[in-house]
């Protein structure tokens, strides 16, 4: 699974263009010249340096020989064309591929509530006074407890309430994507009571409400991240529910597009990228192509989070890490490996936001790459949460073409016959200034035209083995 980064494989570079072919070929065209004409010298009475046949002879020998040298450069300049497009395609379909796994939004704001509110300091072994053995199970204790959707209403305005006066201040009006994943399972009623709260404080946003399923995966989010054209906001919460046992947590995410961003606000913020598809019967292989896409620096030191995955892919984790020589903050977590379902419960679907939230806020104690895994029933996520560019890397794309020395070659011949037609049929014409015009229009036109023509028809033809070769990368 992985990126599934398209790996078309390049060809070897053509051979360089040799001057000894050549060469070889004057050489040989001069020899058989000279057979020639001792075999088919005229008669003795004339030499063949007075005769018209001599010239006539020589003539056809350079001529052959031009175009020998010139149909060499040709089929030279084909293979290497023919090379330099395949690999050329090659490596913008893989940096294409690249900055589609580097897409990301900024989170400009977010807040993170846990019944537990020293999760964090647990995490990150810092002490605290009057500790608690057992983390209460609700939210917002000073409120009165309520159960349901009253309870998701009572959340959600709390949430609403406290990222608004951020949301007035960096974005008053315009479209707003809002996205809602919660625990309850009556979709319906949510949506009724998230509208009538919208209405109810005249928020300025047109806004477009996605409420996703319980079971659904950051597969939805990653349709999100490659349209986001507007900020969008994210609403993730557990909320009580009747014989409810699982601690509540709430999360909200203000999140906008980098294009919307001065460049000089975006050194420092926090970054949330494209979520990677991750096989965890393959964890090894496949944490490794997380690592080698470059997301952070090398030299930045990482946090991973994980929930959801079985015993024995958890106990592997840290193993696989240090094999990959991944440098992991020590004093955090079990030498920088977190596992959310210990620390917390385990939350299914939600874990994904849950660990997104809690690692925003764990950006506060200094890591600026975060690696969380989640794995559920249906599938299984790896995303990253950084505070620094992504470092998509360089590629050395800008290769020169190969020089169009057939084709100009080519290009020379053509000009060279077209003017030899005009002195036997129209000599009159040919050497006067017309003649001249018609020879250097025919050349300005013929020698960039000719490499022209011959790039557009080879890639024309190439193009389709191109597509097959990159489809057949996406079945692999």
């Amino acid at each position: 699974m992985g990126w599934s980064l398209l790996k078309v494989p390049e060809k070897e570079q053509a051979s360089a263009w040799s001057p000894w072919v050549c060469l070889l070929i004057i050489i040989s065209g001069l020899f058989i010249g000279l057979i020639i004409a001792v075999l088919k010298s005229p008669t003795a009475e004339l030499s063949l340096l007075n005769s018209g046949y001599g010239l006539s002879l020589m003539t056809w020998i350079f001529a052959g020989i031009s175009v020998s040298i010139a149909l060499y450069s040709l089929c030279w300049e084909i293979v290497a064309t023919c090379v330099w497009n395949w690999n050329t395609w090659c490596r913008h379909t893989h940096l294409i591929c690249r900055r589609r796994t580097h897409q990301h939004l900024i989170i400009l704001n977010h807040i993170f509530l846990s019944s537990d509110t020293k999760l964090l300091s647990r995490i990150t072994h810092i002490p605290e006074d009057d500790d608690l053995d057992t983390p209460p199970l609700m939210l917002l204790p000073e409120e009165v407890m309520t159960q349901g959707i009253p309870r998701f209403e009572q959340l959600l305005r709390h949430l609403i309430s406290r990222i608004l006066p951020l949301l007035l201040r960096r974005y008053p009006s315009g479209p707003l994507r809002v996205i809602v994943q919660t625990s309850g399972s009556n979709k319906e009623r949510e949506s009724q009571s998230l509208q009538h709260i919208w209405t109810e404080e005249h928020l300025p946003w047109e806004t477009e409400i996605e409420l996703q399923n319980t079971d659904s995966s950051l597969k939805v989010w990653n349709q999100f991240m490659g349209a986001a054209k507007c900020p969008i906001l994210v609403l993730a919460m557990h909320y009580r529910q009747s014989e409810d046992a699982i601690p509540e947590f709430a999360s909200v995410l203000f999140l906008m597009p980098p294009s919307m961003l001065h460049p000089d606000e975006q050194k420092n913020v926090l970054r949330l990228f494209r979520a990677m598809p991750l096989n965890t019967r393959l964890l090894a292989a496949e944490l490794g192509e997380l690592r080698d896409t470059v997301f952070i620096p090398a030299d930045k030191k990482s946090l991973v989070w994980h929930s959801g995955l079985s015993d024995a892919a958890a106990q592997s984790v840290n193993r696989i890490l240090h094999e990959l020589s991944v440098p992991l903050y020590d004093d955090i977590g079990m030498g920088g490996v977190i596992d959310y379902d210990r620390e917390c419960a385990r939350y299914g679907a939600l874990a994904g936001w849950a660990m997104i939230g809690a690692a925003a806020d764990m950006a506060v104690y200094g890591p600026s790459c975060q690696w969380l895994l989640q794995e559920n029933e249906d599938d299984a996520w790896a995303v990253v949460l950084g505070n620094v560019s992504s470092a998509i890397g360089h590629e050395d794309l800008i290769v020169p073409p190969p020089f169009p020395g057939g084709s100009i070659q080519i290009a020379s011949l053509l000009s060279g016959g077209l003017y030899s037609l005009i002195i036997f049929y129209f000599p009159s014409i040919a050497f006067s200034w017309l003649g001249m015009a018609i020879l250097l229009l025919s050349l300005v036109l013929m020698l960039p035209g000719m490499a022209f023509v011959l790039r557009h028809v080879i890639a024309r033809f190439q193009y389709p083995l191109f597509i097959r070769a990159v489809k057949q990368s996406e079945k692999e």
